[in-house]
């Protein structure tokens, strides 16, 4: 019935605009000696991010120094495939499981920034501005 579609159409707006309002971000973060990478999204300024980033990391180490390594508007979708491909390396601190460490983070570099930057279609654009 069309009340049935019209719902799906709603979560599926829904979720593609989740998507397109959050961006991926890529960091390495130097902590006691130790060097991690962290990856997420956020609607955030990465400033405002990384902010709250290391303040989540002051319950686990003292010394903290984060550097953003890339950052890809509109592609909220890749954290999850990030975190399924790379999950290998993924590095635990308590409830926190963005956390990885790689020994060559050049080859996981190369991967991210093969992806093109992301240009909004009309429709898209329509949808995030609602």
């Amino acid at each position: 019935n069309i009340q049935d579609y019209q719902a799906d159409l709603r979560i599926y707006e829904t979720q593609l605009r989740r998507i397109l309002v959050n961006s991926l971000y890529f960091l390495e973060v130097k902590a006691n000696g130790e060097t991690l990478y962290k990856i997420g999204i956020t609607q955030r300024t990465t400033d405002e991010r990384i902010s709250e980033i290391h303040q989540d990391l002051k319950t686990h180490y003292t010394n903290i120094t984060i550097n953003l390594l890339g950052f890809w508007e509109h592609r909220g979708n890749v954290e999850l495939y990030f975190k399924h491909r790379y999950r290998e390396f993924n590095y635990r601190l308590g409830k926190l499981t963005e956390y990885f460490k790689f020994p060559d983070v050049k080859l996981v570099l190369n991967d991210l920034y093969r992806m093109e930057q992301k240009v909004l279609s009309e429709a898209e654009l329509e949808l995030i501005s609602d």
